[in-house]
């Protein structure tokens, strides 16, 4: 068992509540600090694309490493309208076979007027074959971009922070949590369309692949770009 952070403080604030949409999200208060700090810029480029979500860099938590996915046009059940929805990820390589982790997190958006994230506490229990987290609904898309507190120069900061690591495994080791200062990223949208090319990748030896662990294919140029891909055989 172990903690990223002082979980002493109240987790609990104020709540947002929009009488005409089913959405509410919690104050952290100004001394909330997340493990990731993720600031998508051109966000109305992003939902202009029709891209079902966007996911942060890795970052490094507890032992284990992470992303953070943004679904901008996120359907919620028995709701019409689009939501901003996000999920934590749970990065496969740095997870074992045959052990469960057990997190407690904290999913939230940056409100700009208030000087402080807002969101909602989630758990969820990962191992090797189940990566993804619930999704959670934060606010409607369309209140999202009529917003100066939380859009601003068309750009969001959304943030993750774990609060709790739990895992369970055949030797029960115990986790060994250290304290690290937010991880810092930013993602640019492109506003020109998409980039559009082809590449193939042959693998002559598919069979004798570690199954454990995943494949990058060697670097391609496409549209300017350099991109590589991850394969994942299980």
């Amino acid at each position: 068992m172990g903690n990223c952070k002082n979980s002493s403080r109240a987790l609990l604030g104020k709540v947002h509540v929009d009488p005409d949409s089913e959405w509410r999200m919690q104050d952290f208060g100004k001394t909330h600090v997340p493990d990731l700090e993720w600031r998508i810029n051109d966000f109305s480029s992003l939902v202009e694309t029709g891209a079902k979500s966007a996911t942060s860099d890795t970052f490094h938590c507890s032992g284990y490493n992470w992303h953070l996915e943004v679904k901008s046009m996120h359907k919620k059940a028995g709701s019409a309208m689009p939501y901003v929805a996000l999920r934590l990820v749970a990065f496969r390589p740095s997870l074992v076979p045959g052990h469960m982790v057990h997190a407690v997190f904290e999913l939230s958006i940056y409100n700009h007027s208030r000087g402080m994230y807002c969101g909602c506490k989630a758990s969820y229990n990962f191992d090797f074959k189940n990566i993804f987290s619930k999704e959670h609904c934060l606010i409607p898309l369309q209140e999202l971009l009529k917003s100066s507190a939380f859009l601003v120069d068309d750009s969001c900061v959304f943030g993750v922070e774990i609060l709790k690591i739990d895992v369970s495994s055949p030797e029960k080791n115990a986790v060994v949590v250290q304290k690290k200062p937010t991880t810092v990223q930013n993602l640019f949208v492109q506003k020109k369309g998409f980039v559009k090319g082809t590449y193939t990748w042959n693998m002559n030896n598919f069979l004798e692949l570690d199954l454990d662990h995943f494949v990058r294919s060697p670097t391609f140029e496409v549209g300017g770009h350099k991109w590589y891909v991850r394969m994942y055989p299980r």
